[in-house]
């Protein structure tokens, strides 16, 4: 079980519509879907390392009969601090709703969240320090072979494009995250 979350400036508008187009064009109700997901987010995240801030990760080995009660509650602890689910693609269901972006001069930050469940018996990267860290952690989700990936979920928050969260939104919903260095 693997949590890897990056806060991006908002600068970072193609993270958005890139992770929208993908979400919306990619079918999660099978493996070689749920395996596209990951790889081309994780491309899209490599290809914006310019604008990575922050970052807080977990990789562990879990107890199979605990996985996915384990992997349910933190996607449930990650979908709580959206504002809104404006997309998602479960199994091949595509759901979104519209909302207004609030046009907030203080936004500063996007933050992309990776949920794995894997078959892997090891922690799929170590501690996070730099952004080298950071890439090595990305390249090991993207190139992992399909028949290790068992769960998958991807979030980013704010989901609507040129919308970001302030600095007190990203400090009250994301306190542990990390600076890079």
């Amino acid at each position: 079980m693997s949590r890897l979350q990056i806060a991006l400036l908002a600068l970072a508008t193609d993270v958005q519509s890139g992770l929208t187009e993908l979400s919306l064009r990619v079918d999660t109700s099978t493996e070689e879907g749920l395996q596209e997901l990951l790889q081309e987010s994780v491309l899209i995240l490599l290809r914006s390392s310019e604008y990575w801030t922050h970052h807080v990760n977990s990789s562990q080995k879990i107890n199979i009969d605990q996985a996915e009660a384990k992997f349910n509650s933190l996607s449930l602890e990650e979908r709580s601090k959206l504002s809104s689910e404006t997309l998602s693609n479960i199994e091949g269901n595509i759901k979104e709703k519209s909302v207004i972006s609030p046009d907030d001069e203080s936004a500063m930050y996007i933050v992309v969240t990776l949920l794995v469940g894997t078959a892997h018996d090891k922690p799929l990267f170590e501690d996070i320090r730099t952004p080298d860290d950071l890439k090595e952690a990305l390249n090991s989700l993207g190139s992992m072979p399909s028949d290790y990936l068992l769960k998958f979920e991807l979030m980013w928050s704010p989901q609507t494009e040129n919308d970001s969260l302030t600095y007190d939104e990203f400090i009250s919903e994301y306190s542990n995250m990390i600076d890079l260095i």
